[in-house]
């Protein structure tokens, strides 16, 4: 399990690095043409947008998978350890639950209400837009996985090594 989760921080580390670059040559080309050039560019704009929805989304699963998210440590650390399990558990199924109704559920959804609908500038149809909510969805719910097997396996270890 600890290479598969080393292999997909890859591929999300290599795509959101890609899309990051992207947007970086894509809005200096936008200001080069627009101020210097005198030249419009129509389709920058909106791609950039939509890399960057890609690039946030992706780039929050990353982010639960290191266990870097925000989180409210201050009320949890004032708990007895017992609690503090108890607490990381019912977020943890939260975390899921969230994923898989709002996120995959509701991206497929949609995915499918626009999948009709094309970009003007682009002409990217918007269900490839929607379409980086279930993606990322499916990432958080992997590595909340993950991290629960970890953190269980942690919590084993560390009793018997008492």
């Amino acid at each position: 399990m600890d290479k598969l989760k080393q292999m997909v921080d890859k591929i999300l580390l290599s795509i959101t690095s890609v899309l990051l670059v992207v947007m970086v040559v894509l809005s200096v080309w936008q200001v080069l043409a627009r101020y210097v050039l005198n030249i419009s560019s129509p389709g920058t704009e909106e791609a950039i947008r939509f890399f960057l929805i890609w690039f946030g989304l992706l780039g929050a699963a990353y982010v639960f998978g290191i266990k870097k998210h925000i989180a409210i440590l201050f009320f949890r650390e004032k708990l007895e350890k017992k609690k503090q399990v108890a607490l990381e558990t019912i977020t943890d199924i939260i975390i899921l639950l969230t994923a898989a109704v709002l996120m995959i559920y509701g991206g497929v959804q949609a995915i499918l209400l626009t999948a009709s609908q094309i970009a003007p500038a682009t002409g990217i149809s918007q269900a490839v837009v929607y379409a980086a909510v279930p993606v990322s969805g499916v990432f958080i719910i992997f590595y909340t996985i993950y991290n629960m097997a970890a953190d269980k396996k942690r919590r084993k270890e560390s009793v018997t090594s008492l």
